[in-house]
């Protein structure tokens, strides 16, 4: 693994951009969509734009048919059951508690990733996941929103954590894929799993869905977060998870609280506090360790 910032993580950061934004670009189309079908339309767009780009990129995508489990795996865990929780769960806890659970995914990696015989970590790679996340949570308290803790929040603080175990679970078991297939063949026909599962879930909220009703605007912003928010941005991070490994990529994900606190802050004229930007260099930090820290990689099974 490198000790350099390269290529895929400059494009990774970039990913982390584009997710810290689509934050308020989501919360906006939920104004015209349930939250399942606004995921449901979005993966399923992905998934055609995938499986285009694959078979002129590549040719047909195949993949063998040993490898077709692990597949589905990780289309049902990091698309479709993610996606499931995560938003189902936002519906009853604050944004806050849901931006700590997930925040968590990068221990989840890491524990996940040395079961696995994939990675060893190192005591400095710990000591920056655990920075990073107390780097979250000062973001978070920085902005003087409390973290809540009721029976209510509890059964959405749930739902997220397991949303960002099962995300964690499918960086991991794509990372021997990765060894085998490109992140774009992967993505393909893990996008295609992951949507199908949702459009089982979402089915009832579809067929209520009044279509006449979503705006160009809601329109315009799930275009653009279907494009660089799921099919760029997934085939970018799953390029850097068979790069430099799950738990590594993973930690970048707690860069996306202290970027959309600074995006709001630049486009839209919200205050920075000093906890706020104390938290985002925390993060930093954080992410730097556990990126750099120096571990071998154990030989990915």
């Amino acid at each position: 693994m490198g000790t350099r910032l390269g290529r895929t993580d400059l494009l990774v950061l970039c990913v982390m951009v584009t997710w810290a934004a689509s934050f308020s670009i989501v919360k906006y189309g939920l104004r015209d969509m349930g939250p399942l079908s606004y995921a449901t339309v979005r993966f399923a767009t992905a998934t055609i734009l995938l499986l285009a780009w694959a078979w002129i990129a590549e040719g047909t995508p195949v993949i063998d048919r040993k490898d077709w489990l692990r597949v589905v795996v990780v289309g049902l865990t990091v698309i479709g059951a993610y996606q499931a929780l995560f938003t189902i769960g936002l519906k009853y806890t604050t944004a806050s508690n849901s931006s700590l659970m997930l925040a968590s995914i990068p221990a989840w990696t890491a524990v996940l990733a040395v079961a696995s015989g994939q990675e060893r970590i190192s005591g400095l790679q710990i000591a920056g996941i655990l920075l990073s996340f107390t780097g979250v949570g000062l973001a978070i308290r920085g902005g003087g929103v409390d973290f809540a803790l009721n029976w209510e929040s509890v059964q959405g603080d749930v739902m997220t954590l397991v949303a960002a175990a099962l995300y964690a679970w499918g960086m991991v078991v794509a990372k021997p894929l990765l060894a085998r297939y490109s992140s774009l063949r992967l993505m393909s026909w893990a996008t295609l799993c992951g949507t199908l599962f949702l459009l089982l879930v979402s089915g009832p909220q579809l067929a209520a869905q009044d279509w006449s009703r979503i705006s160009p605007v809601t329109w315009l912003g799930l275009a653009f977060i279907t494009v660089f928010g799921s099919v760029l941005a997934f085939v970018i991070w799953f390029k850097s998870v068979g790069e430099i490994g799950a738990s590594r990529t993973a930690i970048y994900n707690n860069l996306i609280p202290p970027m959309a606190i600074l995006i709001a802050f630049a486009t839209l004229g919200e205050s920075l506090t000093p906890l706020q930007a104390l938290g985002a260099a925390v993060v930093i930090v954080g992410v730097t360790l556990t990126r750099f820290g120096h571990a071998k990689a154990a030989t990915a099974g």
